[in-house]
């Protein structure tokens, strides 16, 4: 090989080797918390909103649910029952921190505890259930091993009659 073309192949190596640095990775700052379902972040001075992607929270489901009334009162009582789980974004998520997120069709996937996201927090404390129209080959099977280990140990939703009010069953 000539001199240039030895050149030319090591600066392609060089280009190749280096070009999974100059990748963007999304900090925010997370601003406020508004409940369990909508955080604010701030990104190059620019607000973001961050809802859980692929799953229906409690709050979301306050709105849609299939009984208003009675789904009301079931989330009211679950919440005074458990104040903490109320407050579960308050306590796990800390304003004023930086938090890696990136948007997806389906919302914002919230990195908070190292891989884990938000979401899959959400459905491991039995706060959020699987939103039936969310398919993401790459999510699917983490959410769903998320939300079983919810489901065998009765915490959450998954222990009160919540799923029967709020959420309408497609038959």
């Amino acid at each position: 090989m000539s001199k240039n073309e030895t050149f030319f192949v090591r600066l392609m190596a060089v280009v190749i080797c280096m070009t999974p640095l100059y990748g963007e990775i999304t900090v925010g700052l997370l601003t406020s918390i508004e409940n369990n379902s909508k955080l604010r972040l701030l990104y190059q001075n620019a607000t973001v909103m961050c809802e859980p992607f692929g799953i229906v929270t409690l709050e979301k489901m306050l709105l849609k649910g299939a009984s208003p009334q009675e789904c009301r009162s079931a989330i009211e009582a679950y919440y005074k029952a458990h104040p903490h789980d109320k407050q579960f974004a308050r306590e796990h998520l800390y304003v004023q921190q930086s938090y890696h997120y990136e948007t997806i069709s389906e919302g914002c996937v919230l990195y908070a505890n190292g891989t884990e996201s938000y979401s899959e927090m959400l459905l491991r404390r039995g706060l959020a259930l699987i939103d039936p129209q969310f398919n993401n080959s790459e999510w699917n099977g983490r959410l769903k091993r998320a939300q079983q280990g919810a489901q065998s140990q009765k915490i959450g939703l998954h222990d009160t009659q919540i799923r029967k009010f709020c959420i309408k069953e497609e038959k």
